[in-house]
């Protein structure tokens, strides 16, 4: 009893479970779905049988009912079964199979509740007759689905499942407890697993033409029919199986009534379906003939055109001989006159042509005209006029190619073939026209490239390339540009044998108006360090010195000055909206800390300050404009995190190798990691490599 009781608790868990994958339908006929219906009807058999095991009567008389909601709710599952968007049971069918299965099981039910000393027998015919209620349908779907999908579908795999569990269920009154187990368990698994790997997504049909549609339909309606004319003699057989019961053969006699008027209708059915697939067939019968007949006429049109297109073909080799010469402004008007007569000389129908390029306000700038435009044969008259150019309007780029020509031909065939031929020669002119813009164009791009080679050669010299040596102090400064040229700016001068200024400058903007006005910067800066030393009065007189410059042209500038004091052995770093330098020494690599202000450009009285840096130990110092934080469109923080951990790497690295170039070892690295990324942004570096003031005493010594 206890295994029975799990097995139906597992059959209401499963169809929970089942019902729950119908969620995924948003209809609001979702309570039709297979898997809604056949859940339902799980938790319906689970209930029943736990009922029937119940020791009040009561309960054990209801659970008939479910037991009936059972077999009814997987009766409505398989006439909801997903066939195809065309092939599908009617409402009506599903009505009617429903209150044939009523009344059929309310006999019988009804019977075994009255006649208590044959119930048990009673039982079993109830369970095998409504088996056989379901297995009708289900032949009927199983073999419509093997002609929709094919055997090896997936949608198959439901349909036997559902076959084992509704014939483990069928016979359960007459098979052993154990074997009982054993198939329940097995089917309903088998179930559960099938309901799973069901696809979700209605199917969505194939392709036919609508006689094969209503083909698939009648199929299915005749296996529809045939399987009511089994199910009516089962239900005919059945109605006398217990002769004694008037209730039992009223019962099963008002199903078989209801199964013979669905009978009638589907015969019905099946006749309006055969009308229209011979109403169909005769319909695509003279469809089909009128499209030979079109076939035909196109035959003859097509050998009609065939032999018009060879007297053309002359036309187009010599307009293709000179589309393929050299064309230039020089001789651009000697190729389509040369055109213009090869074409008029070919066609044969061709009694005028005037090919004229032409402004916007019909100023014709240039015209060649052929023949007679009062010819006394002319049958119609064509024009054609296409755009060259809808942003130029000059004699050398006129906006439109015009072309006027009068034929004689006659037939509508040979006139349809002219337009289309009129229409390459349009096409033809402009494509000489357009060639000469274009070589125009590679001249001035070539000239362009050239002067924007010019302009990066001259900002390259404003950078130094040589490394500066210093006592206790070397410099090195690294520029890569994102195009030609940028809006970058690093440089260092001696202000005398004591100070040596450092400047990075970053200009808003990229490419010539940034890198022009690095130009400007480093006069400014060699003006401003002949009279101020200190690095926040140098970016105070800058400031005040181009704010209304760049305040005209809506940018501004980030710099950061250091000056080195190489008595002291100390750098003085003022910063103007520019990113903290790096700090690189034994201790690995971090941000230096340092006051910062506004960008220049910004304010016009803007106030900066200065930090002393003492150089009590080796190290570097690494000054950066913001395109370094920038590479691959990454977050800045996470990028800026990155340059730290690379760099603390590469001092561990130089000490494991014993590297002693330190500024080409930083430098190397930068280039690499450059290389790699995405740059987005001009890229400049100040490398500062500096020694303690002991190191640098013991190497005076």
């Amino acid at each position: 009893m206890v295994w029975k009781a799990l097995l139906y608790v597992s059959g209401i868990g499963a169809g929970v479970y089942i019902m729950l994958l119908s969620r995924q339908l948003v209809s609001i006929k979702r309570w039709y779905d297979l898997s809604f219906l056949q859940g339902a009807g799980l938790i319906a058999w689970g209930l029943s049988h736990l009922m029937v095991n119940h020791p009040d009567i009561l309960i054990q008389q209801l659970s008939l009912p479910f037991d009936m909601l059972y077999y009814l709710f997987f009766l409505m599952s398989i006439h909801a079964y997903p066939l195809a968007p065309h092939i599908y049971y009617d409402r009506w069918k599903s009505i009617l199979d429903a209150m044939a299965f009523v009344a059929v099981y309310g006999a019988m039910a009804l019977c075994s509740w009255l006649y208590q000393e044959d119930a048990g027998m009673m039982i079993v015919l109830l369970h095998i007759l409504s088996g056989i209620l379901l297995l009708a349908p289900w032949t009927t779907v199983f073999l419509a689905n093997g002609l929709v999908h094919g055997k090896q579908e997936k949608e198959s795999k439901l349909l036997v499942a559902t076959l084992l569990f509704t014939v483990a269920v069928m016979f359960q009154p007459i098979m052993p407890t154990a074997l009982f187990m054993i198939m329940g368990s097995l089917s309903l698994g088998i179930l559960l697993w099938a309901h799973i790997r069901f696809p979700r997504n209605p199917s969505k049909g194939r392709l036919m033409n609508e006689y094969g549609y209503l083909h698939e339909q009648l199929r299915f309606s005749f296996l529809d029919s045939n399987s009511m004319q089994v199910l009516l003699f089962v239900e005919v057989v059945a109605m006398f199986t217990w002769p004694d019961s008037r209730i039992h053969i009223i019962g099963i006699g008002i199903g078989a009534l209801i199964t013979v008027f669905r009978l009638f209708l589907t015969k019905g059915w099946n006749q309006s379906l055969v009308r229209q697939m011979m109403d169909t067939a005769s319909s695509l019968e003279k469809k089909f003939t009128e499209h030979m007949d079109q076939i035909q006429r196109k035959n003859d049109q097509l050998s009609q055109i065939l032999a018009i297109k060879q007297t053309y073909e002359k036309i187009l080799l010599a307009s293709n001989e000179q589309s393929l010469r050299e064309v230039s402004y020089e001789n651009l008007q000697q190729v389509i006159e040369e055109l213009v007569d090869a074409w008029f000389s070919k066609m044969d129908n061709l009694v005028y042509l005037r090919i004229s390029l032409e402004s916007q306000e019909g100023v014709v700038y240039y015209e060649v005209v052929r023949g007679d435009p009062n010819h006394p044969y002319i049958q119609r008259d064509i024009s054609e006029q296409i755009v060259v150019d809808e942003q130029r309007d000059t004699p050398l780029a006129p906006r439109y190619v015009v072309m006027l020509a009068k034929s004689t031909t006659e037939s509508v065939e040979e006139l349809e073939l002219e337009q289309s031929f009129f229409q390459l020669l349009v096409v033809n002119v402009r494509g000489l026209i357009l060639r000469c813009l274009q070589e125009n164009q590679l001249l001035e791009l070539r000239l362009m490239e050239q002067e924007m080679e010019l302009a990066q050669k001259i900002q390259f010299l404003l950078i130094p390339r040589e490394r500066l040596v210093l006592p206790g102090l070397q410099a090195k400064a690294v520029f890569l540009p994102y195009t030609y040229v940028g809006g970058d700016y690093v440089d260092y001068l001696m202000l005398d044998e004591r100070f040596t200024c450092f400047v990075v400058a970053d200009v808003s903007g990229h490419g010539l108006p940034a890198s022009l006005m690095t130009t400007g910067i480093r006069s400014a800066v060699r003006a401003v360090t002949q009279t101020y030393w200190k690095p926040e009065l140098i970016l105070h007189q800058l400031n005040k010195l181009l704010y209304e410059d760049l305040s005209k042209t809506r940018s501004f500038i980030t710099m950061l000055i250091a000056v080195y004091d190489s008595v002291d052995h100390t750098l003085s770093i003022s910063r103007a909206g520019h990113p903290q330098p790096f700090i690189l020494d034994g201790s690995g690599a971090r941000l230096l800390p340092c006051s910062g202000g506004l960008g220049l450009g910004l304010l016009p009285n803007s106030v900066y300050v200065s930090d002393e840096v003492p150089l009590d130990q080796d190290g570097m110092l690494l000054a950066y404009t913001d395109g370094l934080l920038e590479m691959s469109r990454k977050d800045s923080q996470q990028c800026l995190q990155t340059w730290l951990k690379g760099f603390s790497s590469l001092l561990s690295e130089e000490k494991r190798s014993g590297e002693t170039d330190s500024i080409a070892l930083v430098e190397n690295y930068v280039w690499a990691r450059t290389k790699e990324g995405l740059q987005s942004d001009d890229i400049s570096l100040l490398i500062l490599r500096f020694q303690s003031g002991t190191e640098q005493e013991e190497r005076k010594r």
